[in-house]
């Protein structure tokens, strides 16, 4: 019996072994959907699901900036970070703008990373109020058998985030609550929602608060922790590994060219202590110059982060504004990401990142 059972649990590594497959991904160009056509690109929410027959499939969830070129801000007394466009040094189009009210969430399937299919609009017009829309985050909920989205909610009536909800992971999502307020002190702005083990659900936002939400995961039901960075930062992350909890976030980047910092902060609880463990992200070479595109590695701002396969963790950035690297300038939808598998120490410590050209990583 001891010999039987031996085998039968080298026989499930062995399957677990096979099924895992090494993947890799450009930082210098982006992946094309089923059409020949570039992905559309914005911030981006990953959501892995195991489908009917058992096959496991990745849904990337972008907002759709439009296809407008951005502008060179870095000439600007503020520098690099302040490419929002209220004061821009040089002539735009009114369509670059990233503030305005025709964002669409779009939606990509792919099992390999290779092999992008071109789902569709996850999240049109007019399944949402009017206003401005950032910040996808898409989860599922095991107990309502629902796909939920949150996003950011700026129109001219809006006070919080919005939801959304669908049958299935590829929508169309039908916007079910608006104006939905956290408690807390943290800003109202970039968020990310993470599920745990045991199936809840928390939503943690810029500032920052983590807030426990209600079983739908359509508004909060209590605040669970705040904390703060030595610097101010935004754009956070959740992530668990190794049964401890981590939050990524970065120094502010409006739509920025090069990029931002990568902060780590960790906590064995989730009502903490919460520590900061330092900058992954930064480039050490160099002192910081804010007219200069390249004071961080991944030259990108944080978006996702996602678990491919076994213990993998892979943060997702965007590098805005990279298309103005083109000639002609191309368009703010297909500018380029970052991907960056996470290395970790024996003590669970983020180790420093460098410029990759391509990304490789593990995929069940």
């Amino acid at each position: 019996m001891r010999a039987f059972t031996i085998f039968c649990i080298v026989l499930l590594v062995d399957l677990v072994t096979a099924r895992r497959r090494e993947v890799t991904v450009s930082n210098q160009r982006l992946p094309v959907d089923q059409n020949g056509e570039k992905i559309i690109t914005g911030e981006a929410s990953v959501l892995k699901v195991t489908e009917e027959d058992g096959v496991t499939a990745f849904y990337f969830y972008f907002n759709n900036w439009g296809a407008c070129a951005g502008v060179n801000c870095c000439d600007s007394d503020a520098g690099c970070a302040s490419c929002c466009f209220d004061d821009p040094p040089h002539p735009m189009q009114s369509c670059s703008n990233p503030y305005l009210n025709d964002h669409t969430v779009h939606v990509y399937r792919t099992i390999d990373f290779n092999v992008w299919e071109n789902v569709g609009v996850a999240l049109p017009l007019a399944n949402r109020n009017p206003g401005i829309e950032f910040r996808p985050c898409v989860v599922y909920n095991s107990l309502s058998n629902r796909y939920v989205m949150w996003y950011e909610d700026r129109g001219p009536d809006e006070t919080g985030y919005a939801v959304a909800t669908s049958d299935t992971p590829e929508g169309p999502f039908e916007t079910v609550a608006v104006n939905v307020t956290m408690p807390g002190t943290g800003r109202i702005g970039d968020f990310n929602i993470f599920v745990d083990d045991d199936g809840s659900a928390y939503h943690v936002r810029t500032g920052f608060d983590i807030v426990k939400l209600n079983e739908n995961y359509t508004g909060p039901e209590h605040l669970i922790a705040s904390f703060v960075t030595p610097k101010r930062s935004e754009g956070p992350t959740m992530f668990k590994r190794d049964g401890r909890y981590y939050v990524t976030s970065g120094t502010d980047c409006c739509a920025c060219i090069g990029g931002s910092s990568l902060y780590i902060s960790s906590a064995d609880a989730l009502s903490g202590p919460w520590t900061f463990q330092g900058d992954i992200g930064s480039n050490q070479s160099a002192p910081f110059d804010p007219h200069s595109p390249y004071n961080y590695v991944t030259r990108a701002q944080g978006s996702a982060v996602f678990a491919p396969g076994g213990n993998s963790i892979v943060w997702l950035g965007n590098q805005w504004n990279s298309g103005l690297r083109e000639t002609p300038p191309g368009p703010r939808n297909h500018d380029l990401l970052y991907w960056a598998p996470l290395s970790f120490d024996s003590e669970g410590r983020a180790e420093q990142l460098a410029f990759e050209a391509n990304a490789s990583f593990f995929v069940d």
